[in-house]
């Protein structure tokens, strides 16, 4: 017992010193983010001397981390080690606090970028894009955008990050940051710029010189002056380029200005055959290049300027490097596609998604739920299909009946004609005998048909097998012409040779009106024509309203048989 009692009293001391150690550490985190937006400096010189690896609270470590990465961000500082911010994010990422989850994803996107993984960082980007609503703060959501659209920049993406920067200035508006909203409107000059909508490029970039002539910051107006020049250069805009340079040399020293911003001066002096000036500009710019994309420009200036000279040796050389610099640059983009990077974001989240329903206890009734709607649904699916293969079914068998009907019901037309023309009943008898039997015959196997149907109760596979019979005679009844010029002949035997005469005196009719109103002349219904001839009954009488219309303008002798003979 003592013995214990001697432990604890020897941990006591060790425990004080820590939780000192700690506040301590707390005490200065919160010091160097009171100081964070208007002196990043100072708040990154307070984080330097802090020793995070005593500490042993993950949250103060992660919060050391979020802080010193800012810090380092604001002082243009590249940070490229991503240990620490690493352990930010994981501490994080199941965390209520949306304002540090949404630092730790962003600060782990820059941290990405700055080692030139820009796939990834996108991936991080999009992450804290979720975040935004939930967040509430204008002024990091503008953060946010200004970075998405730099990295589709980068790749080239000029759609994709006019959009980002369009959302960028958007929220620097809704924080009212003036000078924030300036960069974000240059950034979208820059951005149509890039899309060859030289235009809107140059309003936007004079909206951005006038709002920073405003704030009175002048590196604000240089970088926006560098870009008109470079823009009016690469557009082949003399008067309005020299109109920049005298602005730029004017108004500020050589050595402030961008490599970009110097080559382009170069490159005007060369074109307006002020040699001097061009080598002059040339060499400093080369001295001031600090990266590849410097370099790159600097190459193509180089080679026109030394092509204007008549130096083509060392055009040649400039250029074959610029070549070489920018197939480098470009398959590097190749390599991380930005849309693939958001296609892997999606099906990482995907996972992750499933990974967090795996441990919840209601997954497994949302999956059998989901499963129980999918039977039901091919179960629906399934007998609407059936139903639907039965009406079809049906339909033809009714059809098949409404035949007979109709076979019998002109029977009973003729007799009507018999007796109200007060005809030779001998003559008009033999034709509707003969009718009769040629519509019969061709009717017997679709009697049989419907018969079978009625008799087996209509079986799954017994209808299907009438089915495809009944429809198969019906295709046959109405396309047999030998049947039709067998009816057309008994028509012109009993009814004065009258579709001969139609045909003598109509010479262009077509055969599709003669086998109309072969059916018209041998008594039948509109709707029994329309069951024959597959058309409706409207269309029917609409047909036959234009034939007798054409017939009446006839002037042959004929017409009025014709006529007569038509009911």
């Amino acid at each position: 017992m003592k013995r214990l009692l001697y432990i604890a009293i020897s941990i006591l001391p060790l425990l004080a010193l820590t939780s000192c150690s700690t506040a301590e550490v707390e005490r200065r985190l919160d010091l160097a983010e009171s100081l964070m937006a208007e002196r990043p400096d100072s708040s990154y010189v307070i984080l330097r001397d802090i020793d995070i690896d005593d500490v042993c609270s993950r949250g103060v470590r992660a919060r050391y981390a979020i802080l010193l990465t800012q810090a380092q961000d604001k002082n243009y500082i590249d940070e490229t080690d991503i240990t620490l911010i690493s352990e930010a994010k994981e501490y994080y990422e199941d965390s209520d606090d949306v304002r540090q989850r949404f630092l730790s994803y962003f600060y782990y996107g820059r941290v990405l970028s700055n080692n030139g993984d820009f796939t990834h960082a996108i991936i991080a980007y999009t992450q804290a894009e979720d975040m935004i609503a939930e967040l509430n703060d204008n002024y990091l959501a503008g953060l946010l955008y200004t970075e998405i659209g730099n990295i589709y920049r980068t790749y080239y993406d000029y759609d994709k990050c006019l959009e980002a920067y369009k959302s960028a200035h958007h929220y620097y508006s809704n924080a009212k940051l003036q000078v924030h909203m300036t960069y974000s409107i240059l950034n979208i000059g820059i951005a149509h710029w890039n899309k060859d909508e030289i235009q809107l490029a140059e309003q936007h970039i004079y909206h951005a010189i006038e709002m920073a002539t405003n704030l009175e910051d002048e590196y604000l107006k240089r970088i926006c002056y560098e870009n008109l020049v470079i823009l009016y250069n690469n557009a082949g805009n003399i008067d309005s380029c020299k109109l920049i340079v005298d602005i730029l040399n004017s108004q500020y020293n050589d050595k402030s200005l961008s490599p970009k911003c110097l080559a382009a001066i170069a490159s005007y002096y060369s074109d307006t055959h002020q040699i001097t000036n061009a080598e002059k500009y040339l060499r400093t710019a080369w001295n001031c290049a600090i990266d590849e994309t410097d370099s790159l420009s600097l190459f193509f200036q180089s080679a026109n300027i030394m092509k204007q000279l008549g130096q083509t040796d060392d055009a040649l050389y400039y250029f074959e490097n610029g070549i070489k610099l920018q197939n480098e640059q470009v398959q590097q983009a190749i390599q991380q596609p930005i849309v693939s990077a958001q296609k892997d974001y999606f099906r990482n989240q995907a996972a992750f998604n499933a990974y967090r329903l795996a441990r919840d206890r209601h997954v497994y009734i949302i999956l059998s739920v989901i499963v129980l709607l999918i039977v039901v649904v091919v179960a629906m699916h399934i007998r609407h299909r059936i139903v639907a293969k039965d009406m079809e079914i049906n339909k033809y068998i009714d059809l098949a009946t409404e035949l007979q009907a109709a076979i019998h019901e002109k029977d009973n037309r003729l007799s009507e004609i018999i007796v109200r023309a007060e005809v030779d009943n001998t003559r008009l008898h033999e034709m509707s005998d003969q009718i009769a039997e040629l519509f019969h015959k061709q009717y017997e196997l679709l009697d049989k048909l419907s018969n079978t149907y009625y008799e087996t109760h209509g079986f799954s596979l017994e209808k299907d097998s009438i089915y495809e019979q009944v429809r198969r005679e019906i295709n046959r009844f109405t396309n047999d012409k030998r049947s039709i010029e067998e009816l057309e002949n008994i028509v012109n035997k009993y009814k004065r040779n009258v579709l001969c005469l139609v045909r003598n005196d109509i010479p262009n009719i077509s055969d599709r009106d003669i086998k109309l109103l072969c059916y018209i002349y041998a008594g039948f219904s509109a709707k029994s024509i329309s069951i024959f001839i597959g058309e409706t009954t409207g269309n029917i009488l609409t047909r036959k309203y234009r034939l007798r219309n054409k017939i009446l303008k006839l002037n042959t002798p004929n017409a009025q048989i014709i006529l007569e003979e038509m009911p």
